[in-house]
């Protein structure tokens, strides 16, 4: 057997390790190849990560600041503030395609400066509307800032798999795709801190409160420009050298594994059961203040609930992420254990709202921040099973199709609160229906690991 060794490895300063993997060819050669992994790859995530989680800070600007928005600017009710959010999955579903199209043609460069852009332009228009003293002006300018934003969400949703797939090896992906997802949904948390800026109407007046808002936006204009600006200056497209066997391999094209991809069945059951999973809590999320209003909670207080519940839903995922790269090969089983503590503390809030439990600080505090922990920690494991699943097909395609799933499912909950007079104790019910739906869904999947075992083809050694 005649044997042959392709050295690939470009010996960089900012190399952290070099991978010796052996890999059978069809035609029983042996091929040597040097796998690099680049120090860099921390600050391609890292960058990412703070602009997926402004972003996603932006999409929840004005759930946090219920109360006073409604004393500032005149008609800003729970219709408008889950409009405001609702902007965020109506305009995903419609740039959901071109989105994909770009990175796929031009690269997650591109993609990310193009998130940056319209995160900028977003903040830009809404302080533009401070300026003029005209609650309709500032509101038909949130409204477009909202949809501005909203445009770059594909983008953000399906970044992730794919960073981690071109700059990580394999035992760190979905730790990677993890810290790019959970840290996005930290913007949700960070959003709950604004009170602290914006006083609500106990301890100042109208104008007080709109001088606070203008100051807020204000500082939002300058974070968005140094994204932009930080971005522009260092984010490379990919390493010189890949991380590991499959990110080396060329993906199917985006027709391609489009086509594919429909015709998975285990790719659509996923799809599917992360869609239930995941769309109703997070946009539930963007509206809590008025589930909470409902059992006495008010905004001062619901500000510490939902920041600590989206801090320790990113933890918890981020720890439930890195022992699934130690443990890898248990995604289904682990899913399910989630999904059914999710819905044993989200039917212990099911019953506060509905009176058959007294009311208690601790157990809303409790079952809030648990089921939210559980929920948000299923996400990279969805994602991870999904791409396997898929492999070889691309995973900004795979991507595209579970955000665009969860965006649509997002939308028609979101739409519900524009029912007039229809109130919030509905929203438990629907919480648990789709969460038990998704956990269905899940007994039906055949579990194929497909990406990984071919990374496993070889003994790999660090130097």
């Amino acid at each position: 057997m005649n044997s042959s060794t392709v050295n690939i490895a470009r010996y960089d300063n900012d190399a952290e390790e070099i991978h010796d993997t052996e890999i059978k060819c069809p035609q029983d050669e042996e091929i040597h190849q040097h796998f690099k992994v680049y120090k860099k790859r921390f600050w391609i995530l890292g960058i990412y990560s703070f602009l997926a989680f402004f972003q996603c800070l932006q999409w929840n600007l004005w759930g946090p600041l219920s109360d006073s928005v409604d004393t500032a600017f005149e008609g800003f009710g729970s219709d408008t503030v889950a409009m405001l959010a609702n902007w965020g999955t109506i305009t995903f579903l419609i740039s959901a395609y071109p989105s994909v199209w770009i990175v796929d043609k031009r690269g997650i460069r591109v993609g990310v400066l193009i998130i940056a852009g319209l995160v900028t332009a977003s903040t830009a228009m809404r302080a533009i509307s401070m300026l003029f003293h005209s609650d309709t002006v500032v509101k038909v300018m949130c409204h477009l800032g909202a949809i501005v934003n909203g445009a770059a969400g594909p983008i953000v949703m399906t970044a992730p798999p794919v960073i981690a797939a071109v700059w990580f090896p394999p035992d760190e992906r979905t730790t990677a795709t993890g810290c790019g997802q959970l840290i996005t949904l930290l913007g949700s948390a960070g959003s709950y801190l604004q009170p602290l800026i914006v006083r609500s109407p106990k301890h100042a007046d109208k104008e007080e409160i709109r001088s606070d808002i203008a100051r807020l936006l204000y500082i939002y204009v300058g974070v968005s420009l140094f994204c932009l600006v930080t971005v522009a200056l260092y984010f490379p497209e990919k390493p010189s050298t890949p991380p590991s066997v499959s990110s080396s391999k060329k993906r199917i094209d985006l027709k391609g594994s489009a086509g594919k991809l429909v015709r998975n069945p285990n790719f659509g059951l996923t799809t599917i059961s992360m869609a239930f999973c995941i769309a109703v809590p997070a946009g539930w999320y963007t509206v809590l203040n008025y589930s909470l209003g409902e059992i006495g909670i008010m905004q001062d207080e619901a500000m510490g609930i939902g920041f600590l519940a989206v801090l320790c839903s990113t933890l918890f995922g981020l720890l439930v992420s890195r022992i699934t790269d130690i443990l890898y090969g248990h995604l289904r089983v682990s899913l399910m254990f989630l999904m059914i503590g999710n819905i044993v503390f989200f039917y212990w809030f099911f019953l506060l709202s509905w009176g058959c439990i007294n009311v208690s600080q601790w157990q809303v505090y409790v079952t809030v921040i648990c089921g939210m922990s559980l929920n948000g920690s299923t996400i990279p494991l969805f994602t991870e099973l999904a791409v396997e699943f898929a492999y070889p097909c691309s995973e900004l395609v795979v991507a595209g199709f579970f955000t665009f799933a969860m965006n649509g499912l997002g939308m028609i909950f979101l739409f519900l609160f524009l029912i007039p007079d229809i109130g919030y104790e509905w929203v438990t019910y629907v919480l648990l229906a789709t969460m038990s739906t998704s956990l269905i869904l899940l007994v039906f999947i055949k579990e194929n690991y497909k990406r990984m075992k071919e990374d496993k083809q070889g003994t790999a050694t660090a130097e």
